[in-house]
Parts: structure tokens; C-alpha cells; sequence
């Protein structure tokens, strides 16, 4: 029965693929388009051998071309970010260089000039090592990296806690954050015991490179054990080293979902009075608006967000639409379950990729709406492991 089953959904999926898509696309909108491309190696794994590529379309035709051998720490949805032909990354153990025991490395490196540089690190302290938090890896518009290191220092506090830093790769110049525990410690919240901070990795910086816009989490100590006090959401002015409160006063415990494209709105998770709320926060304003549409698989990577919310690949061969600036939904019907979705660099059709017996595809809406014309963009290489859109 089970093997009847997987053939009737073959049968049903490669008839929906030659029946409901074009192939080959020629729609202007999938030709002429650039993706980042993480490719495996020979043996289909993210491991030595493995690559990133250019993959640009014409007419329904896909070419690769190679930009280095090096490759993120798991994948591009939680490791890698673009901006302006910029990608930054927290790179695989594989490039951890000298074999420390958990220190990893980032990378960055521009489209046209694909040499990856590796961005400096804070200082290790003594008898300790710097790493680089793989996930937090951000870039600006403006072109500053973003990323969260660490100096593994001595110091009771410090030794698992990570700053956070911009690097100008202009300037070759590294800066640091302020400390944020004098932040965290004149809030309201601020228990008996709480003394210190965390960064967490899910933050987004300003197009310009000067704000960052994050969370926070207080912690302290009871009897040798950390315990937790609350989690904020902050803004950081590198220009004139202040933090800043995001969201209402009664959101004590936050869990960052992303960012819009424009850096305009943080979307964020709150629980107040025992009851799950989603909000946004207009980050130069402050002013907040609860969402009443949930679901979806939040990524925060940026490439499933446009200027008003994100998108998120369903179970049932189906990719929602998340407008949070306007709290609607929007579901769009396709031919077989779709695998990383994201927006267009304009955020107004989408993306998705679609594996079957006869191969890998890329495919694209025509819009945002529900009758949406899908398109085949092109057929993928079989090494192709994941894309992103260059933005």
C-alpha cells in the first residue's frame, strides 16, 4: 500500500509539473534574474569540494559560474546575508583554520570580486580563543558587515558572551558596540539579581550602516546558576554608542521573527497576560501595531521579506503570503510542495524550488495574489542545495 501510494503522488506530481507550468519560461520577469547558489560536492554533501555560485537566467537558461570554494556553516537560509552584490557568512568548521574546539570563522565577499576576505575578530583573552557566531552574519546597503564575536575572555561573564561588532571593509576598520549591561540593568524589569546581557543573534542593521536594531536577553545568577529575567528589544546608534527601547512597555519576554526589506518594521512575538501576540514596531517611530494573522515558518533570513512582510512555504503545496504591515494573508496554490520560497529583489512575485522524478526546478509567480500565473524559470543542476535571490 505504501508503495502505491508514493507512486500514485509521482504520477500526480509529474502531471501537474507538464500540465500546469511552462517550461522554459520567457516571462521578463525570470530572465536576466542573479541567485547566489550553494552547491554540493561530489558527493552530494555540504562539505570539502562544495561551492558557492553566480546562477544567472536568460530566456529559461541557467548559467554557474563559481565565486569561491568556500561555504556556510549549514546553509544560506541561517548563515548567509546579501546586500547591494555583498554576501556575508558564518563560514563551515571546515575553515576553521587552527582545529580550536568550537571557534568558527566569517567570510565576505562582493559578486563582481568573489576573493572572500575573512573579517577580524575581537581579541582572545588569555588562554582563550575568538570565534565568530555563524549565525548573526548581517550586511548593510552601506556595505558594513555585521556579526556577533566573542574573546572567549576570562572573566566570569564575558567568557560565553559575544559583542556585538560593524566592520567597514572600506576602512579595514573594526568597532564594537557598548557594552549593553547598563542598558539592560536601568530597565523596569530589572530583577533582584539580574547583571548582564546577550546578544542574540537575530538582528538586522539600518540600509545606511548606522543603527542596529535586535534583542537582548537579561540574565543573572542564583546560587552559581544562570537564569534568565527578561528579553527586550533594543536599537543601537553606532554613531553616538546609545541604546534605545523598541515595542510597548509590557513586552517583557520577545522573540524576534525579522525584519521588512527596508529595515522600516522589526516583527517580533510577545506573550502579555498569559496571551501570544505578534506585533511590528516602526523602528524611527516606536509606534507598535498587533498582527492578528499567525503561522508560517518566520525565517529571519532576509530573503523571505519584502516591505511588508515575509512568505513561508506551506505543507500542502502551498507558499503564504504574510502582509503584517496591512495584517492580511495570502495563500497561493502550487504544483507540488515548494522548497525556499522567497521574494524577487523588488518583493512583488516570488521564487520557489520544486523537486521531482524528472529533476530540480526553479519557479516563479507573476504577482502576490491568489490567481497568480506560475512560471518555470529553469531546470537546476542536481548539485544545486539551496539559492538565494542577489538583492
Amino acid at each position: 500500500m505504501k508503495h502505491l501510494k508514493n507512486l500514485i503522488y509521482l504520477i500526480v506530481t509529474t502531471l501537474l509539473l507538464s500540465s500546469c507550468i511552462s517550461f522554459g519560461g520567457g516571462d521578463k520577469n525570470g530572465s536576466d534574474a542573479q541567485f547566489l547558489v550553494l552547491q554540493t560536492n561530489n558527493e552530494n554533501k555540504i562539505a570539502n569540494g562544495a561551492s558557492l555560485s553566480l546562477m544567472e537566467v536568460k530566456k529559461g537558461e541557467a548559467k554557474y559560474t563559481t565565486l569561491n570554494a568556500y561555504y556556510p556553516h549549514s546553509d544560506l537560509r541561517n548563515n548567509v546575508d546579501i546586500a547591494k552584490q555583498r554576501v556575508a557568512m558564518g563560514l563551515h568548521r571546515d575553515f576553521n583554520n587552527d582545529g580550536s574546539s568550537r571557534r568558527t570563522n566569517g567570510g565576505w565577499f562582493d559578486i563582481e570580486a568573489p576573493t572572500c576576505e575573512i573579517p577580524p575578530l575581537l581579541p582572545s583573552g588569555k588562554g582563550r580563543y575568538s570565534y565568530f557566531d555563524v549565525s548573526s552574519a548581517k550586511v548593510s546597503d552601506s556595505g558594513h558587515i555585521f556579526y556577533l564575536s566573542a574573546s572567549n575572555d576570562a572573566d566570569y561573564y564575558d567568557q560565553y558572551r559575544a559583542s556585538l561588532v560593524r566592520y567597514n571593509p572600506a576602512t579595514d576598520k573594526l568597532e564594537t558596540a557598548l557594552n549593553p549591561d547598563g542598558f539592560i540593568i536601568s530597565q523596569p524589569e530589572k530583577g533582584w539579581d539580574t547583571e548582564a546581557s546577550l546578544f542574540k543573534s537575530q538582528f538586522y542593521p539600518s540600509a545606511d550602516g548606522r543603527y542596529v536594531y535586535g534583542m537582548l536577553s537579561a540574565f543573572g545568577l542564583d546560587f552559581g546558576s544562570y537564569h534568565y529575567d527578561y528579553e527586550i528589544l533594543f536599537k543601537y546608534d553606532f554613531d553616538t554608542e546609545t541604546y534605545t527601547r523598541l515595542g510597548d512597555a509590557e513586552d517583557k519576554h520577545v522573540i524576534i521573527l525579522g525584519a521588512t526589506s527596508d529595515k522600516n518594521y522589526v516583527a517580533y512575538s510577545t506573550s502579555v497576560n498569559k496571551t501570544y501576540l505578534r506585533k511590528i514596531v516602526n523602528v524611527s517611530t516606536n509606534k507598535t501595531s498587533t498582527c492578528t494573522i499567525t503561522g508560517g515558518q518566520a525565517y529571519s533570513n532576509t530573503s523571505r521579506w519584502n516591505k511588508t512582510g515575509y512568505c513561508s512555504g506551506e505543507t500542502n503545496n502551498t507558499i503564504g503570503v504574510y502582509n503584517l504591515v496591512s495584517d492580511t494573508f495570502t495563500k497561493i496554490n502550487t504544483p507540488a510542495r515548494p522548497e525556499y520560497a522567497q521574494f524577487s529583489s523588488g518583493g512583488d512575485f516570488l521564487y520557489f524550488m520544486i523537486e521531482s522524478a524528472t529533476g530540480k526546478f526553479l519557479l516563479k509567480t507573476s504577482d502576490l495574489t491568489e490567481t497568480t500565473k506560475i512560471d518555470t524559470v529553469c531546470t537546476l543542476q542536481s548539485s544545486v542545495y539551496e539559492y538565494m535571490v542577489i538583492k
